[in-house]
């Protein structure tokens, strides 16, 4: 294997970033799927955006008060350069 391959192994820096899924508009629903297919409830995605509203503001403690109260409800943040952040169930 190449060095590449290696570090992809080791640290995982290579993977697929899902493609936010489109819904239906005028559905009225604001839940999400995260990247295992669940979907993502109402409340944790409030969450997750008020927690990028508050990384944008660098508002560092906001933020981690955020993700800790979004693990309380079972759920992961995980933050991508440049994109949106990937929810998963924990």
């Amino acid at each position: 294997k190449g060095a590449i391959e290696h570090m992809d192994e080791v640290f995982g820096v290579f993977y697929d970033v899902p493609k936010a899924s489109s819904s239906s508009e005028g559905d009225g629903a604001d839940e999400e799927d995260d990247e295992d297919g669940a979907t993502v409830p109402p409340e944790v995605v409030e969450l997750v955006a008020a927690r990028a509203a508050a990384k944008d503001a660098k508002d560092w403690e906001l933020a981690d008060s955020l993700r800790s109260r979004i693990g309380e409800l079972g759920f992961a943040v995980k933050d991508v350069k440049g994109g949106e952040p990937i929810v998963s169930r924990i």
